[in-house]
């Protein structure tokens, strides 16, 4: 996303003044109506410049956390949750991307300096960037969605990363990257890629944008025709700026790319008439996080949520009675974890929305870990630490340096999660249930990054009735203890004596 102001209130008015003619929407787009709702992913490694998404400049630290995405495990909370086609971000100005391209490798820039990037690395027989993992991680996670019958949307800025060389500079338009990089990645994916989400249209020269006495836009244009290369049937909107976000500005947009910083307004209907008199999908896209103070709440991991639960819901809902279609940006964890309170977020509003009936983790109460109901042992020498600004729920936990020290937790029903966070000064922990244990588990993260709210150990399938969860630290520097969840108590309301 960009991150210059924009013109909100002109967005939604345009939003609220949508005319609807007799002309039927692209046949493309339907399937988005249909699915009413989805979320996106900020997959970004980042790095000095600017402090944006995973502050990761180290190649093999970046590979090892693409290689280690389990697109299954995904694949399988995406059917329980009920959202029905992902964003993917393949990029965004900084370099490191989330497949393979030999075109991309052809192209890449000298490393920049140390100070910047401090862990690139060059190509073989090249002094040119490594920048691409040795895994395609978008096809791989299109592949293993479309086997439970959701769809994936790609994510690119429509030109040239604009700090991949270390400096921030204006962003050209190459033809090898909008015509032989897209063409590439489309011909390769197929109709296994749904479609394309291109930020950036607007930071194209006027001449670029649209040239008025042929009726030609020399950059959507051709960016449409490398996407339907691979794919003619791709959904594709093309970002000219907020100003705009509600009515395209483009003869190949056939949906709204729908930016807003709050939630979207409910629109009055969900066919658009474009600036141009065509017929698109209203769309609207926005984030879940807190904001930071450069990049909104995009992909913000160490942001705690911006809205309850059901405010959210609600209004994905609303949005979608009226024809309409939302997009929700979710932060995961670099090695593509979910962070719990996202993860109950987003089933809510598939519960509320109605494209899910389970409740796996929607059922669930979150327990933060200085819930009285969570007991400390004595012999753990706990500190608790506030403020942490590390994503963590409600940005606070329990550390423990002491092997043998546990807490346990008393709880009623079939379920039980236990999530902390995961880094390189932690080690293994062993869960216990009722006295009997579950087995040991690793909270060692070796990438040198933090994984928050990550899940450790779940279980749905206890008997009814009372348990107690034990986790005891067994190595490592540290455990910590973030959040547990576990059947919603019922609230004991005791009547007031006369």
């Amino acid at each position: 996303m960009n991150s210059k102001i924009h013109k909100i209130i002109s967005g939604v008015a345009l939003a609220s003044s949508i005319s609807v003619g007799a002309a039927e929407l692209p046949k493309e787009v339907k399937w988005m109506q249909d699915a009413k709702w989805g979320i996106s992913h900020h997959y970004l490694a980042g790095g000095t410049m600017d402090n944006a998404w995973y502050q990761i400049t180290d190649y093999n630290e970046w590979n090892n956390y693409v290689n280690g995405f389990d697109v299954n495990d995904y694949a399988d909370k995406a059917a329980k949750l009920g959202y029905r086609y992902v964003i993917f971000t393949i990029t965004q100005n900084r370099g490191y991307l989330s497949t393979t391209s030999d075109i991309y490798d052809l192209h890449s820039p000298a490393c920049p300096s140390k100070q910047i990037a401090p862990g690139c690395i060059t190509q073989v027989n090249s002094n040119q960037a490594d920048y691409t993992p040795t895994r395609d991680l978008v096809l791989d996670l299109a592949l293993a969605l479309k086997a439970k019958g959701i769809k994936l949307i790609a994510y690119l800025p429509s030109h040239l990363g604009d700090r991949w060389t270390g400096k921030k500079v204006k962003a050209p338009y190459p033809d090898w990257f909008i015509n032989g990089f897209v063409s590439e990645r489309a011909q390769t994916w197929g109709d296994n890629i749904a479609g394309w989400w291109f930020d950036g249209w607007y930071q194209a020269d006027e001449s670029q944008q649209e040239l008025a006495a042929n009726n030609a836009y020399p950059v959507a244009d051709q960016l449409a025709k490398s996407v339907r290369s691979g794919n003619p049937n791709a959904v594709i909107t093309i970002s000219d700026g907020f100003e705009y976000s509600f009515i395209p500005n483009d003869p190949q947009s056939n949906y709204t790319q729908g930016e807003h910083n709050e939630l979207p307004p409910i629109p009055k209907s969900g066919e658009v008439t474009t600036a141009l008199g065509t017929k698109v999908q209203w769309h609207g896209f926005t984030y879940t996080s807190q904001e930071d103070p450069l990049f909104g709440g995009w992909g913000q991991v160490k942001r705690s949520l911006k809205y309850s639960n059901n405010e959210v819901a609600n209004r994905v809902k609303d949005i979608a009675r009226a024809g309409g279609v939302t997009t929700l940006d979710v932060a995961i964890n670099p090695n593509g974890s979910w962070i719990v309170d996202r993860l109950v977020q987003i089933q809510t509003v598939g519960n509320t929305v109605g494209t899910t009936s389970d409740t796996t983790y929607s059922g669930l109460e979150l327990v933060n870990d200085d819930d009285p109901r969570i007991q400390y042992s004595e012999n753990g020498n706990w500190v608790r630490s506030e403020q942490t600004n590390t994503g963590e729920y409600q940005q606070d936990l329990h550390m423990t340096t002491v092997n043998g020290a546990s807490f346990s937790y008393d709880f009623s029903g079939s379920s039980i999660v236990f999530a902390t966070s995961k880094d390189i000064n932690h080690g293994d922990v062993e869960v216990i249930i009722d006295g009997k244990s579950q087995g040991i588990f690793s909270i060692f993260d070796g990438n040198n990054y933090r994984q928050v709210q990550s899940i450790v150990f779940e279980k749905h399938d206890l008997a009814a009735g009372a348990h107690t969860l034990t986790v005891k630290k067994v190595s490592g520097d540290v455990m910590p203890v973030d959040v547990v969840l576990s059947k919603k108590a019922k609230k004991i309301y005791k009547a007031k004596s006369l």
